[in-house]
């Protein structure tokens, strides 16, 4: 290999490291979160809201705590840092009927409903902390509702489910034995 060549692809490899460091990270579009910016402090989930700004971000999973923070794995932080809601709403359809584990991960309050019928919450301020819930799901359509508040300190939100007969739960978004998820 002569001195042209060795350079030309030291050139090249750059060239590429910068690209692919330049381009913003994606992931598959699997839920459509929103978040909504609150004028005053929040301290419980059922507070009057008072939304100042609103921003949708698509997600893959509900995999929102890191290093204490309301931060993706890959898009890094999605809202802002105190004083916000995030609520997301999936339909989904149940392969196998089935009874489900929900886990929700929350620092501070949620609420999760499955088809309008609150399934568990916590309504105020906590540190992160995982709640499990269940229930029993026929086999069908359905409609998943989190709704969650960010106060003032750390924060996070992660939701994982899968059947409660001693399956490993799995973020919700990825591939969950029994469930398959509506697209519009």
């Amino acid at each position: 290999m002569n001195k042209n060549t060795v350079f030309s692809v030291l050139l090249a490899s750059c060239a590429l490291l910068i690209i692919v460091r330049v381009l913003p990270p994606s992931v598959d579009e699997n839920l459509t979160l929103v978040l909504s910016k609150s004028q005053i402090n929040i301290t419980a989930i059922n507070a009057k809201r008072d939304i100042s700004a609103t921003r949708t971000v698509m997600i893959d999973k509900l995999d929102l705590h890191h290093n204490n923070r309301f931060k993706h794995p890959k898009l890094g932080m999605l809202g802002w840092t105190e004083d916000f809601y995030a609520d997301i709403e999936t339909r989904f359809e149940v392969k196998k009927p089935d009874r489900y584990r929900f886990m929700v991960g929350s620092d501070d309050g949620f609420s999760l409903s499955i088809d309008g019928k609150r399934l568990c919450h916590y309504p105020k301020d906590r540190p992160f902390s995982k709640q499990s819930c269940y229930r029993e799901l026929s086999a069908g359509p359905h409609t998943l509702t989190l709704s969650y508040f960010q106060g003032f300190g750390n924060s996070g939100l992660t939701l994982e489910a899968g059947r409660a007969n001693g399956d490993k739960p799995k973020f919700w978004g990825e591939k969950i034995a029994g469930i398959e998820y509506l697209t519009e």
